[in-house]
Order: structure tokens, then sequence, then C-alpha cells
């Protein structure tokens, strides 16, 4: 086959490929789930195998483990969570309301010091953000219903992802030698090759990110907590859940954070402080000591590449365009890196031609 027909053929697979996910997606959530979670489980379960514990049994033995661990964990903090959310859901519209009070009357005595014309000109600029902020809103609202953000089938997770996850983690090591039978044979060598690049960086990001996750997000909780901030344990959590997109997490924790403080006791410039100095203090943590340590700099994926990748696959697939984004970012990544290294060994980037002279 040309270079030509090569181009064609993958190309036309990657066109299927994405046309298949598109159309499927409504139904691929718990699959992709189950994907995940067996990636992150396999290597205990091969740590297992290599100690004489057959996969079959590893995987249950890990399974059970991980719902028993499970069930301790929602019994121990259930209840304190629970009780957080439903008095956060209760308090938040007041809340909010009272912020925007507070915001108004801020606004109102600083343009008491404006002359007519400045007050004018900050009046439309407000106005115009305004309009814009509830646009986005409104536009990411809509995009993350209709994507199923926001209605999940929980049931269908619930009960088809632990499946997905035992078969997978079984018959993981069949299934890697079956697709590594179609590959075709004299590429396959630079195909393996490319698959274990892809497979260190998609493993350093995911399972050092889960620890990022992890830190942050009990670093916020305690942190705002000790600031005196009612609801500072949930929101904490909700922050370190959203670190797994890089910044996003702290920004929408530290947004709620303020929103609640503002409401609370207005603008309370300590209070306030503390809140934003908290912020500021795990920020800094997170990236130099937590990040670095656990995510490492080796990974090859950059934060804007994989916010980048995370927006575009939320806007295009949904929420499992979310969850497909990482590995797709790491994927192609690792293969413009190829590329580029292709490019620059070509006798087209060193100009040599066939023709001495």
């Amino acid at each position: 086959m040309s270079a030509r027909g090569h181009l064609f053929f993958w190309v036309g697979a990657v066109g299927i490929f994405c046309l298949l996910i598109w159309a499927l997606a409504p139904v691929l959530l718990p699959f992709v789930v189950g994907m995940a979670i067996a990636y992150l489980l396999d290597p205990v379960v091969d740590r297992l195998d290599r100690r004489g514990i057959s996969r079959p049994y590893g995987t249950a033995l890990i399974m059970a483990g991980a719902v028993l661990a499970l069930l301790i964990v929602g019994l121990a903090l259930f209840p304190l969570l629970r009780e957080q959310v439903i008095a956060l859901g209760q308090a938040l519209p007041d809340l909010i309301d009272r912020a925007q009070a507070a915001g108004r009357s801020l606004v109102d005595s600083v343009m008491a010091e404006l002359t007519r014309q400045q007050r004018t000109a900050v009046s439309t600029g407000l106005n115009e953000v305004g309009k814009s902020a509830v646009t986005m809103l409104g536009d990411l609202a809509s995009r993350l219903w209709s994507g199923g953000l926001v209605v999940v089938d929980f049931v269908s997770i619930m009960l088809i992802t632990p499946v997905v996850v035992f078969y997978l983690l079984r018959d993981w090591e069949k299934i890697i030698v079956a697709i590594d039978g179609w590959l075709p044979r004299p590429y396959a060598p630079t195909i393996r090759e490319q698959a274990r690049l892809i497979d260190r960086a998609l493993a350093g990001f995911v399972r050092g990110q889960l620890g990022v996750c992890l830190i942050s997000g009990t670093l916020y909780a305690l942190g705002w907590t000790l600031a005196g901030l009612n609801f500072g344990l949930i929101i904490g959590l909700v922050a370190g859940f959203l670190a797994f997109i890089p910044y996003v997490g702290g920004l929408v924790g530290l947004s709620l954070a303020m929103i609640v403080g503002v409401g609370e006791v207005g603008f309370d410039w300590v209070h306030l402080g503390s809140i934003f100095g908290v912020y500021l203090v795990v920020q800094g943590l997170e990236g130099t000591f937590i990040q670095p340590r656990l995510v490492g700099r080796s990974v090859g994926l950059h934060d804007l590449w994989i916010v980048f990748a995370l927006l575009a696959g939320g806007a295009l697939f949904g929420f499992l365009g979310v969850l497909l984004a990482v590995p797709a970012a790491a994927a192609i990544g690792v293969l413009v890196r190829f590329g580029l290294q292709r490019y620059l060994a070509s006798r087209f980037y060193r100009g040599d031609t066939d023709h001495a002279g």
C-alpha cells in the first residue's frame, strides 16, 4: 500500500471510530467508566498474579476489597456529608441573594465617588459583562444538559460498571494479546512502542492526579473549616473532586467559598482574606510540591492541553467526552511527538535531494 493509501486508511479508521462514539454515546458511559476503573486496578491484579493468585481470584479479591472500603468510608462520612449537602442546598439561594445585595451595596458606594460620565461608563461595562456571563453560563448549562452531564443513568452505572470492571480485569492480558495480533506486522514494533509511551503518559497523569485530588480536597476542606467558613467541608471536597481538571477545582471551590462567605457576613475583609489565603496556600503547595511529586514533569501532558481537551471533549460528546479527553490527549500528544521526530529526521526537513550538486 502506498503512503497515500496508508494515510487514507488511518484517517478513515479514526473517523469511523469517532462517528461510532458519537452515535453510541448514550449507552457507552458505564463501559467507559468500567474501562477507566479496570485500567487503574490492573497493576494491582498483575502484582497478585505474580505472587501466585490467578487473575480471576485476584480480580474478585480486589473488587471485594474496593466494595468493603467504599462501604466503610460511606458509613463513616455519609451522615456528615448528607447533612452538609442538604443544609447547603437549602441555604445557598438565600446566601446568593445576600451576596448579591452586598455586592450591589459595594458597587453603589464606589459609584457614588465617581463623576456622572464615569458612572455611565462603568454601568455600561458592568451591564455588558453581566449579559456575556449570563449568555455563557446558559450556553454551558445547555451543553452539559444535552450532553448528559446533569442527568446520568445512575442505575446503569451501578449495575453494569462492576460487571465491566470484573471481566476487563480478568481478561485484560487476553485482550492485549488479541489487539497485538491485529496489528500490521511490518509496523507492529513501532505501534507497540507508541502504545507504551501513551500508557506511561496516561498512567502517570491519571494515577498522580487522583492523589492530587485527594490531598487538595482534604487541605481545602480543613483550611476553610478552620477559617470559620460554614459548609467548608463540602465545598473543599467539591474543589478536590474537580481538581482533576487543572485550576478548575480550586477556582470553583474559591467562588463557592466567597459566595458563602459574603452571604454570611458581608464584605468582612478579614474573613474573606482568610478564605482567599487558604486558596493561595493550597494552590502553592499543589503547584510546587504535590503535583510535581505525584504527577511529575515527565508525563508530557501540559495543563493547557488537558484543559482544552476536556472542554473540547465535553462540547463534542458531553460527559462521555470528558471521560475520554485525557486518554485522547495522551495519545495525540505522543503521536504528535512521534510525527515531529519523523519529520525532523526526514529528507524533506534536511533539504536533501536525489540529485548531486
